[in-house]
């Protein structure tokens, strides 16, 4: 039977189970997908272009649509992720017939594309015009103390708070500058089944923080906020002991005066088709990648 290109959107359910067992046993994921799925992640952003023989997945591409912000423009952009093939499919050519679709329908929308690979492929993404482009880590050294009344976290296995997650996440603006992205509530939420951590209201300023900590280091993984406020008063409110460290997932310069900065070498990020490249330093948000 010939091979089929098959586009998988939310709605097409039937065929969701398949692509969740694709993933799971090329990325070792376990049920993240079907989760984020139940939770209302897959949304009408989000589709699957994949390679079918007999009712079998032998590669998938995923296309998540995003707003990036670069420079403090917004663009309509996309984002691919699950870039994969069946083991004994590989080196037959699929991943880049998909992506040569793909990238022909992107340039006919005029989207920009971006995308975090893996080490072993950084040599195949340039063969369909992507660029790499180095993130920074951005820290502080801080001495910060618990606060005697921590922020309320939310729980996204009630649907209640994942609304509220939603809601903000599209008023939000952009928590970067240089190079970021707004209103990405569908990733967040699947990094946010993937890997949880804290999710934090913040009332007084129509915010939410993502946060964990380990050992003394406080690790702000996102700032979720209509407009910008001080953020050193609500940080003791995340932790439950001393910390001495504050790490950023994402790029603090509008919200934490002069963090220090290095070269992330773990980052492998990829762009294709964007007016102008971002000045540095900058780190896309860690939880709108995919």
């Amino acid at each position: 039977m010939a091979d089929t290109i098959r586009r998988i959107t939310y709605r097409d359910r039937d065929r969701h189970e398949r692509f969740f067992a694709f993933v799971a046993g090329v990325f070792r994921i376990g049920d993240t997908f079907p989760r984020w799925a139940e939770r209302g992640g897959w949304d009408a952003g989000y589709e699957v272009f994949a390679i079918e023989r007999d009712g079998r997945l032998l590669s998938t591409v995923g296309r998540q649509h995003m707003r990036l912000v670069l420079e403090g423009k917004e663009l309509e952009a996309y984002q691919l992720g699950a870039v994969a093939s069946l083991p004994d499919h590989r080196r037959h050519g699929f991943s880049g017939r998909l992506l040569t679709g793909l990238m022909d329908e992107s340039d006919a929308r005029g989207r920009p594309v971006i995308l975090f690979a893996n080490p072993s492929v950084l040599d195949f993404y340039p063969r369909f015009g992507f660029a790499r482009l180095m993130q920074k880590r951005f820290a502080a050294t801080t001495e910060i103390e618990p606060a005697a009344r921590p922020a309320p976290v939310l729980d996204l296995d009630k649907a209640g708070d994942r609304a509220y997650l939603a809601e903000l996440c599209a008023r939000a603006g952009a928590p970067g500058t240089a190079f970021s992205a707004r209103d990405y509530y569908s990733t967040l939420l699947w990094n946010l089944t993937h890997k949880p951590r804290s999710v934090f209201r913040v009332d007084e300023v129509d915010a939410a923080l993502v946060a964990s900590v380990e050992e003394e280091r406080l690790m702000l993984h996102d700032v979720i906020a209509v407009r910008r406020f001080d953020l050193r008063p609500f940080l003791p409110r995340l932790i439950s002991s001393r910390v001495s460290r504050l790490e950023f997932g994402f790029d603090p310069e509008a919200w934490w005066p002069h963090p220090s900065n290095g070269d992330d070498m773990d980052s492998h990020f990829f762009v294709r088709g964007l007016p102008i490249l971002p000045s540095e330093p900058f780190r896309f948000p860690d939880l709108a990648q995919t």
